[in-house]
Parts: C-alpha cells; sequence; structure tokens
C-alpha cells in the first residue's frame, strides 16, 4: 500500500516537471525574438546620429597623417576589360578608350570594399548597382552613362544613390563609420575626413 502511494506521489511530480519544461520551450522563442529586436535597434544608426559624426568631423581637430608603405609594384591595366554581369551572365567588353574603363577596371576592388563597409554601417544597407556596366542590362545608354552607383538605403527607408563610386569614396566611409575621423589609404597609411568632408555628406546624402 506504501509503494502504490509512493509511486502516486512521484507520478504526479513528474507530470509537474514535464509541464513546467514543455512551457519554457514554447515561451522561448519569443524572448530571442524580443532580444533580436533590441539589438537592431541599438545597432540602427539614425540621420540625427550621422549629423552628429559630421559635426564632430568638422569641429575636431584632425588626426595626424601616417605615411603607407609605397613598395608596392604597379602593374599597368590591360589594353581590354571584359565584365561579366552577375544578373545574367552577359559579357561585355571595355577598351581603354572607353570613358567606362576606369570603372570597370576598379570593380573588384568596390566589391571588397563593400563587403568591408556593410558591417560597419549599423543599419544602413549598403551595395552597388553595377546594371550600367552591362550591354544587356542597359542596351541604350552612351558609353559615358556607364558607371557604377553606390547604393545606401537607411532604416527609415530614404535611398541615396551616388554615380561614379571609386574605391576613395568607399574608404572615406569606412573611416566615418569606423572611428570618425579618418580613413585608411590604398597604401594603409592613414589620412584626416576633415578635408573631404564634402565629399563624404554627398555619399551620405547630406549635402
Amino acid at each position: 500500500m506504501i509503494l502504490v502511494q509512493i509511486a502516486f506521489v512521484l507520478t504526479i511530480v513528474l507530470g509537474f516537471v514535464i509541464l513546467s519544461v514543455r512551457a519554457q520551450q514554447v515561451n522561448q522563442p519569443e524572448a530571442n525574438n524580443k532580444q533580436t529586436v533590441t539589438a537592431e535597434k541599438v545597432q540602427a544608426m539614425s540621420r540625427e546620429d550621422i549629423q552628429r559624426a559630421l559635426q564632430k568631423i568638422e569641429s575636431s581637430n584632425p588626426p595626424p597623417q601616417k605615411m603607407g608603405a609605397m613598395c608596392y609594384d604597379m602593374v599597368g591595366p590591360p589594353d581590354t576589360f571584359e565584365y561579366v554581369c552577375p544578373v545574367d551572365g552577359e559579357k561585355t567588353v571595355y577598351s581603354r578608350k572607353s570613358k567606362a574603363f576606369e570603372q570597370a577596371t576598379e570593380l573588384q576592388g568596390l566589391r571588397g570594399l563593400i563587403e568591408k563597409l556593410r558591417p560597419l554601417a549599423k543599419g544602413i544597407l549598403v551595395s552597388l548597382d553595377e546594371r550600367k556596366l552591362c550591354a544587356k542590362c542597359s542596351p541604350a545608354l552612351l558609353d559615358t552613362e556607364r558607371y557604377v552607383t553606390l547604393v545606401l538605403q537607411y532604416p527609415d527607408g530614404r535611398i541615396v544613390r551616388t554615380d561614379q563610386v571609386t574605391p576613395e569614396d568607399l574608404r572615406y566611409l569606412i573611416g566615418f563609420f569606423a572611428d570618425g575621423l579618418s580613413y585608411k589609404t590604398f597604401f594603409d597609411g592613414q589620412e584626416p575626413l576633415k578635408p573631404v568632408e564634402g565629399r563624404l555628406k554627398q555619399l551620405l546624402g547630406e549635402n
């Protein structure tokens, strides 16, 4: 009789434990979602934050310049460059006489710098619009109209587009979002952002 009572009590206790575990599993996804949303809100950089950072550049003394290494072997550009569109795989060949030649040959460097910029941009979606380089995507464009466009999409839905973006432009933005006062040059030197503040405002849509 005593054994039966003990078994009955253990069955009740086990039932309560199982119900408690299931309740925690049901509530766990909701808690995780709340944490994720909170983290995104903390990371997002508002327009006011950007304006304050620009004012900081304008009002502060620029940091000292640091010379980078100058021992790189500079290789001359090829006579032609073959651009392969990532959307449809179409090939467009540019000669050195083309106005778009420089943009096409810089594309690999632009893509690499965009990948460095994205995790720093704090809620701002950063991308390159390459469609104008593709003869199939944009068949009616003149040679002078073929270039790469930088696209910044802000959390509030505002979109800023900058045509003929350069690697230096992206280095300005990387420096701005990283520490706000200087940027790293192609040769790993350091230059202040204050002299290029006007261009930085254009890139951010604050001019």
